[in-house]
Protein backbone atom coordinates (compact mmCIF):
# COMPACT_ATOMS: atom_id res chain seq x y z
CA UNK A 1 0.00 0.00 0.00
CA UNK A 2 1.64 3.29 -1.04
CA UNK A 3 -0.54 5.64 0.16
CA UNK A 4 -2.50 5.75 3.78
CA UNK A 5 -4.84 8.33 5.06
CA UNK A 6 -4.50 11.65 7.07
CA UNK A 7 -7.53 11.16 8.78
CA UNK A 8 -6.68 9.13 12.03
CA UNK A 9 -9.88 7.70 12.30
CA UNK A 10 -8.78 5.81 9.31
CA UNK A 11 -5.58 4.88 8.99
CA UNK A 12 -6.60 1.42 6.28
CA UNK A 13 -7.82 4.07 4.20
CA UNK A 14 -5.82 4.67 0.71
CA UNK A 15 -7.12 8.23 0.33
CA UNK A 16 -9.92 10.69 1.90
CA UNK A 17 -12.42 12.82 0.24
CA UNK A 18 -12.68 16.54 2.11
CA UNK A 19 -16.02 17.52 2.57
CA UNK A 20 -17.32 20.29 0.48
CA UNK A 21 -20.96 20.11 1.40
CA UNK A 22 -22.98 21.47 4.46
CA UNK A 23 -23.01 19.93 7.46
CA UNK A 24 -26.94 21.57 7.75
CA UNK A 25 -27.56 17.83 5.41
CA UNK A 26 -26.89 15.68 8.26
CA UNK A 27 -29.71 13.81 10.26
CA UNK A 28 -29.20 10.82 12.39
CA UNK A 29 -32.52 9.09 13.67
CA UNK A 30 -32.34 6.24 15.96
CA UNK A 31 -34.93 3.78 16.84
CA UNK A 32 -34.33 4.34 20.72
CA UNK A 33 -33.90 8.16 21.13
CA UNK A 34 -31.91 8.82 24.51
CA UNK A 35 -33.40 9.97 27.44
CA UNK A 36 -30.34 10.75 29.43
CA UNK A 37 -31.67 14.52 29.99
CA UNK A 38 -34.52 13.04 31.83
CA UNK A 39 -33.06 9.91 33.37
CA UNK A 40 -30.36 12.82 35.12
CA UNK A 41 -33.35 14.09 36.41
CA UNK A 42 -34.60 11.33 38.32
CA UNK A 43 -31.75 9.66 39.68
CA UNK A 44 -31.48 13.03 42.16
CA UNK A 45 -34.67 11.49 43.87
CA UNK A 46 -33.17 8.20 45.09
CA UNK A 47 -31.00 7.66 47.88
CA UNK A 48 -27.45 7.00 48.01
CA UNK A 49 -27.64 3.10 48.88
CA UNK A 50 -30.38 3.00 45.86
CA UNK A 51 -27.77 4.64 43.59
CA UNK A 52 -25.24 2.84 44.35
CA UNK A 53 -26.90 -0.79 43.65
CA UNK A 54 -28.56 0.58 40.22
CA UNK A 55 -24.58 1.70 39.32
CA UNK A 56 -23.49 -1.97 40.00
CA UNK A 57 -26.78 -3.34 37.94
CA UNK A 58 -25.76 -0.89 35.12
CA UNK A 59 -21.88 -2.04 35.49
CA UNK A 60 -22.80 -5.49 35.18
CA UNK A 61 -25.21 -4.53 32.16
CA UNK A 62 -22.26 -2.85 30.82
CA UNK A 63 -19.85 -5.93 31.26
CA UNK A 64 -22.14 -8.40 29.41
CA UNK A 65 -22.73 -5.77 26.50
CA UNK A 66 -18.90 -5.59 25.96
CA UNK A 67 -18.09 -9.39 26.26
CA UNK A 68 -20.53 -9.91 23.78
CA UNK A 69 -19.49 -7.16 21.66
CA UNK A 70 -15.68 -8.47 21.93
CA UNK A 71 -16.92 -11.78 21.28
CA UNK A 72 -19.08 -10.37 17.93
CA UNK A 73 -15.90 -8.82 16.94
CA UNK A 74 -13.81 -12.18 17.24
CA UNK A 75 -16.34 -13.72 15.04
CA UNK A 76 -16.66 -11.32 12.38
CA UNK A 77 -13.23 -10.45 12.38
CA UNK A 78 -12.45 -13.28 9.60
CA UNK A 79 -15.40 -11.46 7.20
CA UNK A 80 -14.16 -9.68 4.29
CA UNK A 81 -14.85 -5.44 5.55
CA UNK A 82 -17.14 -3.96 2.93
CA UNK A 83 -16.45 -0.70 3.84
CA UNK A 84 -14.87 0.98 1.18
CA UNK A 85 -11.97 3.47 1.25
CA UNK A 86 -14.09 5.94 -0.53
CA UNK A 87 -16.60 6.55 2.22
CA UNK A 88 -15.81 10.20 2.14
CA UNK A 89 -19.00 12.97 3.33
CA UNK A 90 -21.45 10.41 2.78
CA UNK A 91 -22.58 11.00 6.99
CA UNK A 92 -23.45 14.34 5.87
CA UNK A 93 -25.68 13.45 3.28
CA UNK A 94 -27.98 10.79 4.31
CA UNK A 95 -30.34 9.90 7.01
CA UNK A 96 -29.60 6.25 8.85
CA UNK A 97 -31.25 4.38 11.07
CA UNK A 98 -31.28 1.29 13.24
CA UNK A 99 -33.99 -0.78 11.46
CA UNK A 100 -34.94 -3.96 10.73
CA UNK A 101 -33.88 -5.92 7.91
CA UNK A 102 -35.55 -4.73 4.31
CA UNK A 103 -37.65 -7.47 3.43
CA UNK A 104 -37.81 -6.48 0.28
CA UNK A 105 -34.38 -7.28 -0.63
CA UNK A 106 -31.30 -4.84 -1.47
CA UNK A 107 -33.12 -3.61 -4.23
CA UNK A 108 -29.77 -3.57 -6.68
CA UNK A 109 -29.52 -4.13 -10.51
CA UNK A 110 -31.12 -7.34 -11.92
CA UNK A 111 -31.68 -8.82 -8.33
CA UNK A 112 -30.84 -12.30 -8.12
CA UNK A 113 -28.53 -12.36 -11.25
CA UNK A 114 -24.98 -12.94 -10.75
CA UNK A 115 -22.58 -10.37 -13.21
CA UNK A 116 -19.24 -10.04 -14.06
CA UNK A 117 -18.94 -6.64 -13.47
CA UNK A 118 -15.42 -6.12 -15.06
CA UNK A 119 -16.16 -7.49 -18.56
CA UNK A 120 -18.59 -4.22 -19.32
CA UNK A 121 -14.88 -1.76 -18.60
CA UNK A 122 -12.98 -0.95 -20.84
CA UNK A 123 -9.43 -1.85 -19.66
CA UNK A 124 -5.80 -0.79 -20.90
CA UNK A 125 -3.72 -4.06 -21.83
CA UNK A 126 -2.35 -6.03 -18.67
CA UNK A 127 1.59 -4.74 -17.53
CA UNK A 128 4.06 -6.11 -19.77
CA UNK A 129 7.12 -5.75 -18.19
CA UNK A 130 9.37 -7.54 -21.14
CA UNK A 131 8.20 -4.24 -22.94
CA UNK A 132 10.89 -2.31 -23.95
CA UNK A 133 10.78 1.39 -22.44
CA UNK A 134 9.84 4.26 -24.86
CA UNK A 135 12.61 6.73 -24.95
CA UNK A 136 12.14 10.24 -24.10
CA UNK A 137 10.86 12.54 -25.89
CA UNK A 138 8.08 10.83 -25.90
CA UNK A 139 6.57 10.52 -29.30
CA UNK A 140 2.46 11.60 -29.03
CA UNK A 141 0.36 13.05 -31.58
CA UNK A 142 -2.50 16.16 -31.52
CA UNK A 143 -3.87 16.86 -28.33
CA UNK A 144 -2.08 13.86 -26.81
CA UNK A 145 -0.26 14.74 -23.21
CA UNK A 146 2.02 12.13 -21.63
CA UNK A 147 1.13 12.30 -17.62
CA UNK A 148 2.16 10.29 -14.23
CA UNK A 149 0.20 7.66 -13.64
CA UNK A 150 -0.76 6.51 -10.05
CA UNK A 151 -3.16 3.68 -8.80
CA UNK A 152 -5.42 4.30 -6.22
CA UNK A 153 -7.41 0.79 -6.08
CA UNK A 154 -10.53 0.01 -6.92
CA UNK A 155 -11.94 3.07 -6.66
CA UNK A 156 -13.22 5.20 -8.94
CA UNK A 157 -13.21 8.93 -8.41
CA UNK A 158 -15.50 11.73 -10.05
CA UNK A 159 -15.00 15.09 -11.63
CA UNK A 160 -14.48 18.18 -9.08
CA UNK A 161 -13.94 15.84 -6.05
CA UNK A 162 -11.23 16.32 -3.50
CA UNK A 163 -8.90 13.81 -1.87
CA UNK A 164 -5.69 13.88 0.30
CA UNK A 165 -3.12 11.63 0.32
CA UNK A 166 0.03 10.64 2.21
CA UNK A 167 2.79 9.84 0.04
CA UNK A 168 5.92 7.56 1.36
CA UNK A 169 6.83 5.11 -1.31
CA UNK A 170 9.86 6.42 -3.27
CA UNK A 171 8.85 6.48 -6.48
CA UNK A 172 5.75 8.80 -5.74
CA UNK A 173 7.73 11.04 -3.99
CA UNK A 174 9.70 11.45 -6.90
CA UNK A 175 6.55 11.59 -9.08
CA UNK A 176 5.42 14.63 -7.02
CA UNK A 177 8.97 16.49 -7.10
CA UNK A 178 8.78 15.94 -11.34
CA UNK A 179 5.08 17.26 -11.38
CA UNK A 180 6.17 20.31 -9.04
CA UNK A 181 9.21 21.24 -10.90
CA UNK A 182 7.36 20.74 -14.62
CA UNK A 183 5.02 23.19 -13.20
CA UNK A 184 2.35 20.54 -14.35
CA UNK A 185 0.83 19.39 -10.99
CA UNK A 186 -1.03 16.79 -12.75
CA UNK A 187 -1.81 12.86 -12.33
CA UNK A 188 -3.74 10.20 -13.57
CA UNK A 189 -5.47 8.20 -11.63
CA UNK A 190 -6.94 4.69 -12.99
CA UNK A 191 -9.37 2.51 -11.49
CA UNK A 192 -7.19 -0.98 -10.33
CA UNK A 193 -9.11 -4.44 -11.82
CA UNK A 194 -9.91 -5.82 -8.16
CA UNK A 195 -9.61 -9.35 -10.24
CA UNK A 196 -5.93 -9.20 -11.80
CA UNK A 197 -2.37 -6.97 -10.66
CA UNK A 198 -1.27 -4.76 -12.77
CA UNK A 199 -4.33 -3.82 -15.04
CA UNK A 200 -5.83 -0.41 -15.14
CA UNK A 201 -8.65 1.39 -16.65
CA UNK A 202 -8.29 3.07 -19.77
CA UNK A 203 -10.11 6.14 -18.85
CA UNK A 204 -9.80 7.80 -15.42
CA UNK A 205 -9.58 10.96 -13.59
CA UNK A 206 -7.22 13.92 -13.56
CA UNK A 207 -5.64 14.88 -10.35
CA UNK A 208 -4.31 18.60 -9.71
CA UNK A 209 -2.44 19.29 -6.79
CA UNK A 210 -3.37 22.06 -4.74
CA UNK A 211 -1.34 22.14 -1.83
CA UNK A 212 1.68 19.69 -0.34
CA UNK A 213 3.35 20.27 2.83
CA UNK A 214 6.20 18.34 3.67
CA UNK A 215 6.20 16.09 6.80
CA UNK A 216 9.19 14.17 6.82
CA UNK A 217 10.53 15.61 9.90
CA UNK A 218 7.05 15.14 11.73
CA UNK A 219 6.79 11.62 10.90
CA UNK A 220 10.30 10.66 11.19
CA UNK A 221 10.46 10.43 7.38
CA UNK A 222 7.53 7.45 7.42
CA UNK A 223 5.50 10.08 5.26
CA UNK A 224 7.18 12.51 3.10
CA UNK A 225 4.35 14.67 1.63
CA UNK A 226 0.50 15.66 3.09
CA UNK A 227 -1.09 16.37 -0.25
CA UNK A 228 -4.65 17.90 -1.40
CA UNK A 229 -5.61 17.15 -4.79
CA UNK A 230 -9.07 18.30 -6.83
CA UNK A 231 -10.33 15.79 -10.16
CA UNK A 232 -10.14 18.31 -13.14
CA UNK A 233 -10.83 16.42 -15.64
CA UNK A 234 -10.62 12.66 -17.10
CA UNK A 235 -8.54 11.75 -19.91
CA UNK A 236 -8.36 8.55 -21.80
CA UNK A 237 -5.20 6.19 -21.44
CA UNK A 238 -3.58 5.61 -24.95
CA UNK A 239 -0.68 3.54 -23.89
CA UNK A 240 1.56 2.95 -20.67
CA UNK A 241 4.73 4.59 -22.34
CA UNK A 242 7.14 2.22 -19.52
CA UNK A 243 5.96 -0.59 -18.59
CA UNK A 244 9.20 -2.27 -17.19
CA UNK A 245 8.79 -0.35 -13.70
CA UNK A 246 6.07 -1.99 -12.73
CA UNK A 247 7.80 -4.70 -12.33
CA UNK A 248 10.58 -3.35 -9.99
CA UNK A 249 9.35 -0.57 -8.97
CA UNK A 250 12.11 1.71 -9.86
CA UNK A 251 9.81 4.60 -10.61
CA UNK A 252 6.16 5.38 -11.66
CA UNK A 253 4.30 4.78 -14.68
CA UNK A 254 3.73 7.11 -17.59
CA UNK A 255 0.68 6.71 -20.04
CA UNK A 256 0.38 9.12 -23.33
CA UNK A 257 -3.25 10.27 -23.06
CA UNK A 258 -6.20 12.16 -24.67
CA UNK A 259 -8.30 14.72 -22.25
CA UNK A 260 -12.02 14.09 -22.68
CA UNK A 261 -12.83 18.47 -23.82
CA UNK A 262 -16.43 17.79 -22.03
CA UNK A 263 -15.51 17.49 -18.79
CA UNK A 264 -13.26 19.86 -16.35
CA UNK A 265 -12.79 23.27 -17.27
CA UNK A 266 -14.92 23.88 -20.06
CA UNK A 267 -17.84 22.02 -17.98
CA UNK A 268 -17.43 25.30 -15.48
CA UNK A 269 -19.64 27.62 -18.17
CA UNK A 270 -20.67 26.61 -21.18
CA UNK A 271 -19.46 23.18 -22.02
CA UNK A 272 -18.97 21.71 -25.73
CA UNK A 273 -22.42 21.10 -26.90
CA UNK A 274 -21.34 18.95 -30.05
CA UNK A 275 -23.40 16.04 -28.75
CA UNK A 276 -26.49 17.18 -28.47
CA UNK A 277 -28.71 18.30 -31.68
CA UNK A 278 -29.24 21.70 -29.45
CA UNK A 279 -29.02 23.48 -26.13
CA UNK A 280 -32.83 22.04 -26.15
CA UNK A 281 -31.76 18.79 -25.36
CA UNK A 282 -29.45 19.09 -22.96
CA UNK A 283 -31.99 21.28 -20.80
CA UNK A 284 -34.89 18.46 -21.22
CA UNK A 285 -32.57 15.74 -20.55
CA UNK A 286 -31.20 17.74 -17.34
CA UNK A 287 -34.68 18.73 -16.40
CA UNK A 288 -36.01 14.83 -16.65
CA UNK A 289 -32.82 13.53 -14.51
CA UNK A 290 -33.35 16.11 -11.55
CA UNK A 291 -37.35 15.18 -11.53
CA UNK A 292 -36.05 11.35 -11.21
CA UNK A 293 -33.80 11.79 -8.45
CA UNK A 294 -36.60 13.65 -6.55
CA UNK A 295 -39.38 11.03 -7.55
CA UNK A 296 -36.45 8.99 -5.41
CA UNK A 297 -35.67 11.08 -2.47
CA UNK A 298 -39.47 11.71 -1.65
CA UNK A 299 -40.39 7.67 -2.20
CA UNK A 300 -37.40 7.26 0.40
CA UNK A 301 -38.67 9.54 2.88
CA UNK A 302 -42.03 7.78 2.23
CA UNK A 303 -41.18 4.42 2.27
CA UNK A 304 -39.07 5.44 5.51
CA UNK A 305 -35.86 3.83 3.89
CA UNK A 306 -32.94 2.81 6.19
CA UNK A 307 -30.17 4.57 4.03
CA UNK A 308 -32.27 7.65 2.71
CA UNK A 309 -31.32 11.29 1.69
CA UNK A 310 -32.79 14.27 3.11
CA UNK A 311 -35.65 15.96 1.40
CA UNK A 312 -34.38 18.85 1.79
CA UNK A 313 -31.17 17.48 -0.94
CA UNK A 314 -33.76 18.35 -3.69
CA UNK A 315 -33.92 22.36 -3.42
CA UNK A 316 -30.63 21.95 -4.51
CA UNK A 317 -30.15 19.75 -7.62
CA UNK A 318 -28.95 20.48 -11.24
CA UNK A 319 -27.76 17.90 -13.91
CA UNK A 320 -25.37 20.87 -15.27
CA UNK A 321 -22.89 19.98 -17.18
CA UNK A 322 -20.57 22.35 -14.15
CA UNK A 323 -19.42 22.16 -10.73
CA UNK A 324 -21.86 21.44 -8.25
CA UNK A 325 -24.79 20.47 -10.95
CA UNK A 326 -24.49 16.65 -12.60
CA UNK A 327 -21.44 15.72 -11.15
CA UNK A 328 -22.53 16.45 -7.35
CA UNK A 329 -25.74 14.25 -8.11
CA UNK A 330 -23.55 11.37 -9.62
CA UNK A 331 -21.55 12.08 -6.53
CA UNK A 332 -24.57 11.86 -4.37
CA UNK A 333 -25.68 8.65 -5.48
CA UNK A 334 -22.18 6.90 -5.00
CA UNK A 335 -22.11 8.08 -1.31
CA UNK A 336 -25.91 6.75 -1.48
CA UNK A 337 -24.86 2.97 -2.51
CA UNK A 338 -21.40 3.14 -0.21
CA UNK A 339 -23.56 3.85 2.75
CA UNK A 340 -25.93 1.04 1.73
CA UNK A 341 -22.63 -1.15 1.64
CA UNK A 342 -21.86 -0.13 5.47
CA UNK A 343 -25.46 -0.28 6.26
CA UNK A 344 -25.74 -4.55 5.70
CA UNK A 345 -22.65 -4.86 7.56
CA UNK A 346 -24.09 -3.07 10.66
CA UNK A 347 -26.90 -5.15 9.66
CA UNK A 348 -24.91 -8.14 9.98
CA UNK A 349 -23.06 -7.09 13.55
CA UNK A 350 -26.11 -6.61 14.73
CA UNK A 351 -27.64 -9.98 13.44
CA UNK A 352 -24.53 -12.02 15.06
CA UNK A 353 -25.01 -9.85 18.13
CA UNK A 354 -28.94 -10.69 18.87
CA UNK A 355 -28.50 -14.59 18.22
CA UNK A 356 -25.21 -14.74 20.39
CA UNK A 357 -27.12 -12.65 23.21
CA UNK A 358 -29.88 -15.05 22.78
CA UNK A 359 -27.38 -18.15 23.78
CA UNK A 360 -25.54 -16.21 25.95
CA UNK A 361 -28.80 -15.93 28.34
CA UNK A 362 -29.69 -19.94 28.48
CA UNK A 363 -25.79 -20.52 29.41
CA UNK A 364 -24.58 -20.10 33.29
CA UNK A 365 -22.33 -17.72 34.70
CA UNK A 366 -19.24 -19.83 33.53
CA UNK A 367 -19.69 -19.03 29.90
CA UNK A 368 -19.46 -15.69 30.98
CA UNK A 369 -16.25 -16.33 32.78
CA UNK A 370 -14.82 -18.14 29.74
CA UNK A 371 -15.94 -15.55 27.62
CA UNK A 372 -14.11 -12.80 29.61
CA UNK A 373 -10.91 -14.90 29.70
CA UNK A 374 -11.03 -14.58 25.61
CA UNK A 375 -11.50 -18.74 25.62
CA UNK A 376 -15.05 -18.65 23.48
CA UNK A 377 -14.29 -19.08 19.93
CA UNK A 378 -16.85 -19.88 16.91
CA UNK A 379 -15.46 -23.68 17.14
CA UNK A 380 -16.45 -23.58 20.72
CA UNK A 381 -19.70 -22.88 20.08
CA UNK A 382 -22.68 -25.62 19.65
CA UNK A 383 -23.01 -26.66 16.18
CA UNK A 384 -27.05 -25.22 15.80
CA UNK A 385 -25.42 -21.62 16.71
CA UNK A 386 -21.78 -22.44 14.34
CA UNK A 387 -24.82 -23.07 11.48
CA UNK A 388 -27.12 -20.03 12.14
CA UNK A 389 -23.59 -17.55 12.04
CA UNK A 390 -22.41 -19.58 8.88
CA UNK A 391 -25.46 -18.78 7.11
CA UNK A 392 -25.69 -14.88 8.34
CA UNK A 393 -22.31 -15.04 7.00
CA UNK A 394 -22.96 -16.24 3.45
CA UNK A 395 -26.21 -14.48 3.25
CA UNK A 396 -23.90 -10.74 4.15
CA UNK A 397 -21.38 -11.98 1.76
CA UNK A 398 -23.56 -12.51 -0.93
CA UNK A 399 -25.82 -9.76 -0.78
CA UNK A 400 -22.63 -6.95 0.08
CA UNK A 401 -20.51 -8.53 -2.93
CA UNK A 402 -23.25 -7.17 -5.39
CA UNK A 403 -23.83 -3.77 -3.26
CA UNK A 404 -20.10 -2.97 -3.68
CA UNK A 405 -20.29 -3.58 -7.56
CA UNK A 406 -23.01 -1.02 -7.91
CA UNK A 407 -20.74 1.22 -6.17
CA UNK A 408 -17.93 0.93 -8.46
CA UNK A 409 -18.47 -0.29 -11.98
CA UNK A 410 -21.39 1.85 -12.99
CA UNK A 411 -19.98 4.80 -12.22
CA UNK A 412 -16.69 3.47 -14.20
CA UNK A 413 -18.61 3.24 -17.20
CA UNK A 414 -20.42 7.00 -16.43
CA UNK A 415 -16.85 8.34 -16.94
CA UNK A 416 -16.29 5.92 -20.29
CA UNK A 417 -18.99 8.40 -21.24
CA UNK A 418 -17.38 11.45 -23.59
CA UNK A 419 -20.21 13.49 -23.98
CA UNK A 420 -22.52 15.39 -21.47
CA UNK A 421 -25.78 13.90 -23.04
CA UNK A 422 -24.87 10.28 -23.28
CA UNK A 423 -23.62 10.79 -19.62
CA UNK A 424 -27.26 11.95 -18.85
CA UNK A 425 -28.87 9.19 -20.64
CA UNK A 426 -26.38 6.29 -18.86
CA UNK A 427 -27.33 8.02 -15.02
CA UNK A 428 -30.94 8.14 -15.66
CA UNK A 429 -30.43 4.62 -16.56
CA UNK A 430 -28.65 3.61 -13.36
CA UNK A 431 -31.51 5.36 -11.40
CA UNK A 432 -34.45 3.25 -13.12
CA UNK A 433 -33.53 0.20 -11.57
CA UNK A 434 -34.00 2.02 -7.90
CA UNK A 435 -37.09 3.89 -8.77
CA UNK A 436 -39.09 0.95 -10.08
CA UNK A 437 -37.48 -1.09 -6.46
CA UNK A 438 -39.23 1.75 -4.79
CA UNK A 439 -42.19 2.01 -6.40
CA UNK A 440 -43.09 -1.68 -5.92
CA UNK A 441 -42.39 -1.58 -2.22
CA UNK A 442 -44.67 1.98 -2.36
CA UNK A 443 -47.76 0.03 -4.11
CA UNK A 444 -47.20 -2.97 -1.61
CA UNK A 445 -46.97 -0.45 1.36
CA UNK A 446 -50.53 1.39 -0.11
CA UNK A 447 -52.13 -2.38 -0.65
CA UNK A 448 -51.42 -3.85 2.89
CA UNK A 449 -52.19 -0.48 4.65
CA UNK A 450 -55.71 -0.28 3.15
CA UNK A 451 -56.61 -4.05 3.50
CA UNK A 452 -57.64 -3.80 6.95
CA UNK A 453 -60.31 -1.57 6.79
CA UNK A 454 -61.34 -3.39 3.69
CA UNK A 455 -61.63 -6.54 5.83
CA UNK A 456 -63.28 -5.05 9.08
CA UNK A 457 -66.11 -3.46 6.53
CA UNK A 458 -66.55 -6.93 5.38
CA UNK A 459 -66.73 -8.41 9.11
CA UNK A 460 -68.62 -6.87 11.07
CA UNK A 461 -68.69 -8.93 14.01
CA UNK A 462 -65.37 -7.74 14.50
CA UNK A 463 -65.77 -4.26 14.75
CA UNK A 464 -66.55 -4.60 18.71
CA UNK A 465 -63.43 -6.48 18.95
CA UNK A 466 -60.84 -3.47 20.51
CA UNK A 467 -57.65 -5.57 19.80
CA UNK A 468 -58.56 -5.94 15.76
CA UNK A 469 -55.74 -3.67 13.42
CA UNK A 470 -53.38 -2.82 16.46
CA UNK A 471 -50.98 -4.33 15.22
CA UNK A 472 -50.97 -2.01 11.61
Amino acid sequence: QRVSSSSSSSSSSSCRASCSYPSSMMRVTSSSPSSSSSSSSQTSLFSGNLLRRRHHVRFAARNTERNITTLVTSLTSSLPSSRRKNRRRSHLLFTTRAASPDASGSGSYDEGVKKDWTESIQWLPFMNVSKATETEPIVTKENEVVLPIFPLGSNVHLPYSEHVLNIFEPRYRAMYNDILFNGSRRFVVPMCDPQAQGHFSKYACVFYLDDLKEVSEQTNDQVKYVCSHTCVSVVRIERVVNDTVWGDRSSYLKGVCVEIGDYGKEGEEGADNSGASDDGEYTTKESMLVEKFTRIVQMQQELDEPVRFREELVKELSAKNKKGGFWRIVELWQSLLTNRVNYKETELQRDVQALLQSFMKSQGPEFAEKQSRGEITLNSLPENIQNQFKQLQINYQEEARELVNEAIYPFQQLLEQEEHVQRLDFFSDMLVNEENRLQTKLSLKNLFSSSPSSSSSDSPDEEDDPTTGQDN
